[in-house]
């Protein structure tokens, strides 16, 4: 006596028309890769922010302001290669399996969508269509991402900027530079 029940031939027979009917494989694929590609930018985020907090602190304490504003510009440097390398991410899960077989066209493909700019044609397979949509996700919780830990930066990048152009000591309490980190 089975514990299951029987499952019918024919459900058996079409699961292959099914997964690719409700693009199953797509959404898989898709949401490892949005997971990898999470997980990659709130490590490089954890460690870009981290760093600028630590390192902003201790100039600011040293009145070292136009290093804070360096500072500033070089981990917004770093957050745009965190966003290529997202790309590259994207781009070589898909050239991996195949999806599209030029590397080059499928960093285009995947910079194109995952910007949400669409200048690329769309290139993948029929079945995985909805790729394109996983990707453009991906950059869009990404960039808004990015763009709350900019404006976290952005404060101690203006209260140093003010203080090296006016020459005038920022008027901040320590409580809020030991808060920077």
């Amino acid at each position: 006596m089975a514990l299951a029940p029987a499952v019918p031939p024919q459900v058996i027979d079409n699961l292959s028309a099914i997964a690719i009917g409700y693009d199953l494989p797509d959404f898989v694929v898709g949401g490892v890769g949005l997971m990898v590609i999470l997980g990659f930018h709130g490590l490089s985020i954890a460690l870009i922010y981290s760093r600028f907090e630590r390192h902003s602190r201790a100039l600011l304490h040293r009145r070292a302001y136009w290093r804070v504003e360096f500072l500033f510009y070089f981990s917004i440097f770093l957050l745009t290669l965190t966003h290529i390398g997202e790309i590259v991410i994207w781009a070589s899960m898909i050239f991996a399996l195949g999806l599209i077989p030029n590397l080059r066209d499928a960093i285009t493909f995947c910079g194109s969508t995952y910007t949400t700019v669409g200048f690329s044609t769309d290139l993948m397979p029929e079945g995985w269509k909805m790729m394109n949509m996983i990707i453009a996700l991906s950059g869009m919780f990404t960039f808004a991402w990015t763009t709350g830990i900019v404006m976290l930066m952005v404060k101690v990048f203006h209260l140093a900027q003010h203080a090296r152009i006016t020459g005038v000591e920022p008027q901040i309490s320590s409580a809020y530079i030991d808060s920077l980190g």
